[in-house]
């Protein structure tokens, strides 16, 4: 009998993970049935055994999680990367293209006791313009006109026909038209009273102020990283926080070339900004892959 109580306490362990053939488990369960001292082993057995499994596989588990994250994160990450590609595909097709004046690119015409008709050559898919009083407080208006084309409207657009608009100022006042070239040339004046009048659109300068703040931002940056190298979490923080200014540069230059100043400033910010978080997004979730990576390797060590 104590032979077979020891043979059985030796099997106890592997029968408590059900690693026995149907035999032994039958001859298991007979002895356990007539031995109370080998029931109370069977009992610490199983209770043991979780805690065994647990520790065994607590490394493994962790790998696993880890790993279900990093596919999950780098899944996002080009999802991310895809759309900011396209983005910017698009904000450098849509850039707008400005027409140099000719007579045939713009005309007038009165409508109206003071409205003004005006008419684009079909050639222009796209304009603007912008109507206020005199600055000197005469009793007339200045309408300024842009028009624009883009290499996604002269690839994908279709051809609409000639576009035209009709102004009208907020009081019956006279109006005098000026097209705006955006190349640095004077303004010519289609409209009105055009005497004595000459005047140059200046491209808005403030992309250029935006682009030194970002350098500035990433230069402090990186010397607050130098200064806390050795203090892992306030370093992680500070690269995160740092990523934003990489993003913006790359996005400008996306956007804007190494130009910092801009004829159409609203449409400009609007898609730096937009890519730049989208980009920033990216670089976040690279950044996480590469700390899990990090914490991966040290798991298989």
């Amino acid at each position: 009998m104590r032979n077979e109580c020891n043979i059985i306490r030796d099997i106890l362990p592997l029968y408590a993970e059900n690693m026995v053939s149907s035999d032994t488990a039958s001859f298991v369960e007979e002895h356990l049935k007539s031995c109370e001292a080998c029931q109370k082993e069977y009992e610490r057995t199983k209770d043991s055994q979780p805690t065994r499994e647990t520790s065994d596989t607590a490394p493994l588990l962790k790998f696993r999680r880890k790993m279900k994250i990093k596919r999950i994160q780098t899944i996002a990450l080009t999802a991310v990367f895809v759309i900011a590609l396209l983005v910017s595909a698009f904000a450098l097709l849509d850039a707008p293209i400005y027409f140099p004046y000719s007579e045939e690119l713009i005309t007038a015409e009165p409508v109206g006791e003071s409205g003004l008709r005006i008419t684009f050559d079909k050639a222009v898919t796209d304009f603007d313009y912008m109507i206020y009083p005199d600055p000197d407080g005469d009793q007339f208006y200045y309408c300024d006109i842009q028009a624009w084309t883009s290499l996604w409207d002269k690839w994908f657009s279709k051809n609409k026909g000639a576009l035209s608009t009709i102004v009208v100022p907020k009081e019956p006042y006279p109006i005098t038209a000026a097209y705006l070239p955006n190349d640095g040339s004077e303004s010519v004046y289609i409209y009105g009273n055009i005497s004595n009048n000459e005047s140059i659109a200046l491209p808005r300068l403030s992309l250029g102020y935006y682009l030194i703040l970002a350098a500035a931002a990433l230069a402090v940056l990186g010397i607050i990283w130098f200064l806390t190298r050795k203090k892992t979490e306030l370093r992680v923080w500070v690269e995160r926080i740092g990523l934003y200014p990489v993003a913006y540069i790359i996005s400008h230059c996306i956007v804007s070339g190494i130009r910092t100043i801009s004829y159409s400033l609203p449409r400009d910010f609007f898609l730096i900004v937009f890519i730049s978080i989208l980009l920033y997004s990216g670089l976040l979730l690279a950044h996480s892959i590469w700390h899990l990576k990090k914490e991966i390797k040290e798991i298989n060590q």
